[in-house]
């Protein structure tokens, strides 16, 4: 897709999730591009503010905002967006302008005065009230400009005026840096890492390989102080991003390895097992004894080893100049990693109880979700004879890569068939669908949190793990696919409503999350359920229910930005407590008479469950005969001969491998096929692989 192309379908996005509101339009851009950096790991968790005050010369804006406590760093975020057919040009006088105005923002928002001047309902009130009061907890700023405007080729650098003295970094993300990660189909944008100007001119490193391996290996050694530098300016972005969260701070700080930085440093390298990393590409010197450069640098396990490190320096003012780290590097080529890189953090995780690999994008629930998206096709709307799909996006850039060979004419195709507004991330499923399980105060955590859980909430993961290995995933079948999607309206057409709505001043994410949840919660004590299969079938949302949710948004939205005497006044924390949610369920909202109709009786619900996970056993025993007969005789003739060394299969399993073996081919029954995957998993782990080559 040529970047002319990706802006028009872009812009058609937003078109179409905003509706004919021009200002919805903007404020839909926010959402994408904080989500964007969410993901890059530019920032971690946002709240938008969309404020701006045009008073001549001492205009100020600010459209959302992040603070690292960890790093004591305050991000602001400000969106050029710009209505037009073309890609317009980002001038230099407009980025300084536009930068001026956040930092302006900044210079009036650190008088504590600033923020008693604004509403206390407007969601910049927050913003103001923590720069005011942690002035001196913040240390330095980091200003993003976001624009759907592409920067001139007059513009060689960017602004670099400190903020009140506060030490200051600048971003733009453009439209064609946005074009250029979104379509290359990586999970982040290249970062090279630079080490030649280190003493001694590198890294030192130690190849571990032959020279004939396809994955080459290094043990590296860094000292603590290139740690905690790397760590404290890039943050997030050194850390796999499935890993991050899930993994790497589950705790505070580890108390162990604190107190062997502070009391025996020199100690550090012998006590700690260091980190495992990944990359695309190394640059070393003439023998390889020194690493110059790595591409794409991501920490796989040791991200509490490496904030420990940080945090022990920045917060307790320990020096690292005994602290050495090892570091456990693999390259990888970009088209293996998916299938490598769980693997590394499986078997270096061990001290994890959750298996790391459960959330990869190659988990069997993201692959069964995957194929349901893009097989089921969602029935035409009222008014339209075209059937589209709800594409799932398992892993970052699948959108873009499924139309990068296509012509012209296959692209206009595939998006009439996959319209942009139809996808949906993993992380954009767990909002839906945390939603619908009453859980809004986890969704308020953000988009993150909610799909992977915190050390108090399970997350999307947690439930999909638990769900999945006490039925063999027989749970998730295509009426389940059904209903996600049926909430995936649900949430859409609710976001819309909601910023239409004239009392709306700000929070929009958190009055969503809270409107759908107390509408099922709802449905629920009335002894009934939703009808998800209708909202599948109109691909809308009838409108009595969307007038039920006029009514609930509304009350909800008083709870929200009004908090009980003794809570905290700032809303967006608010929601994320428990609490909140009691004191929603609390208000007294009846379903509305012309609702009860459109919804159904549990006893349905429940046969409808329970047909769909019968018609998933079945398609599950024809998938597990169709798989043994694609792996071929040859890969079973190899597995045969390794167990000939290893002695790994029961007498049973045996026969079921010679019944695969035989030619002409015999097709083992349901239940030989699945005893056969199952010997196959277990003799993997016991180190059996497949070479390729015929037997």
């Amino acid at each position: 897709m040529t970047e002319e192309e990706f802006y028009v379908d872009f812009t058609q996005d937003i078109v179409a999730r905003s509706g004919t509101e021009e200002n919805f339009k903007r404020s839909i851009y926010i959402e994408y591009m904080c989500s964007f950096l969410e993901n890059e790991g530019y920032i971690n968790g946002y709240d938008i503010t969309e404020h701006k005050i045009s008073i001549g010369r001492n205009s100020q804006a600010v459209d959302a905002w992040s603070f690292d406590d960890e790093r004591s760093c305050l991000t602001l975020i400000l969106a050029d967006y710009r209505v037009s057919d073309t890609i317009e040009s980002l001038t230099k006088t407009h980025i300084a302008n536009e930068f001026k105005r956040l930092r302006n923002f900044f210079k009036a928002a650190i008088n504590p005065s600033f923020s008693k001047t604004i509403e206390e309902s407007n969601p910049v009130t927050e913003l103001a009230w923590l720069i005011g009061k942690s002035k001196n907890e913040t240390e330095k700023i980091h200003l993003i400009l976001v624009s759907n405007a592409k920067i001139s080729s007059q513009v060689e650098d960017l602004p670099n005026e400190n903020a009140c003295g506060y030490p200051t970094t600048y971003d733009v993300v453009d439209f064609e840096r946005l074009y250029r990660i979104e379509s290359s189909g990586k999970a982040r944008e290249e970062m090279v890492l630079e080490f030649d100007q280190l003493e001694g001119g590198g890294l030192p490193s130690l190849p571990a390989y032959t020279g004939t391996e396809a994955l080459k290996s290094y043990i590296l050694i860094m000292s603590g102080k290139t740690l905690a530098d790397l760590y404290d300016t890039h943050k997030d972005r050194l850390l796999e991003q499935n890993v991050r969260t899930f993994l790497q701070f589950r705790g505070k700080i580890n108390k162990g390895i604190r107190n062997t930085i502070i009391n025996e440093p020199h100690m550090f390298f012998s006590y700690n097992n260091g980190l495992s990393a990944t990359a695309e590409a190394v640059e070393t010197n003439h023998n390889g004894s020194r690493v110059l450069r790595i591409k794409n640098f991501q920490i796989v396990n040791g991200g509490q080893t490496t904030a420990s490190i940080f945090t022990a320096h920045k917060k307790d003012k320990a020096a690292l100049d005994k602290i050495y780290v090892q570091i456990k590097l693999s390259v990888i080529d970009p088209e293996l990693i998916e299938e490598v890189v769980p693997k590394i953090s499986e078997y270096s995780n061990t001290q994890n109880k959750v298996n790391a690999a459960d959330f990869f994008s190659n988990h069997p629930f993201h692959l069964r979700m995957e194929e349901f998206s893009r097989r089921l096709w969602a029935p035409s709307q009222e008014g339209s004879l075209k059937q589209t799909h709800w594409f799932y996006e398992r892993a970052r850039g699948q959108f873009a890569n499924q139309q990068a060979r296509l012509t012209t004419q296959e692209k206009r195709k595939f998006l009439v068939q996959n319209p942009r507004r139809q996808m949906i991330t993993k992380t954009d499923l767990a909002k839906f669908l945390l939603s619908f399980e009453e859980a809004p105060h986890e969704v308020s955590l953000g988009a993150q949190k909610a799909f992977s859980g915190t050390p108090r909430t399970t997350g999307l993961v947690g439930r999909v793990a638990s769900k999945w290995d006490k039925n063999n995933g027989l749970d998730f079948n295509e009426t389940w696919f059904k209903e996600a999607i049926s909430k995936a309206i649900f949430f859409k057409e609710v976001d819309r409503l909601v910023y239409k709505s004239e009392w709306y001043s700000g929070y929009k994410a958190n009055i969503v999350t809270y409107t759908l949840s107390k509408f099922a919660n709802m449905v629920r004590k009335s002894g009934l359920e939703i009808d998800y299969c209708t909202v599948w079938e109109k691909q809308c949302l009838p409108y009595q229910i969307v007038n039920q949710f006029k009514i609930i948004a509304k009350k909800v939205n008083e709870i929200l930005c009004f908090p009980p005497v003794g809570m905290t006044s700032n809303t967006s924390e608010w929601a994320k407590k428990e609490f909140c949610w009691s004191e929603v369920k609390k208000i007294d909202i009846e379903l509305n008479d012309d609702v009860r109709p459109l919804l159904i009786t549990k006893e349905a619900q429940i046969e409808k469950e329970r047909s769909g996970k019968s018609n998933q056993a079945i398609e599950d025993t024809i998938h597990n005969q169709t798989y043994v007969i694609q792996k071929g005789t040859d890969y079973w003739k190899q597995f045969r001969e390794w167990n000939r060394a290893n002695k790994k299969l029961s007498p049973k399993e045996l026969s079921i491998l010679n019944i695969a073996c035989s030619v002409p081919r015999k097709i083992p029954s349901e239940k030989q096929a699945l005893i056969l995957i199952n010997a196959e998993n277990r003799a993997q782990e016991e180190g059996f692989f497949y070479s390729g080559k015929k037997n």
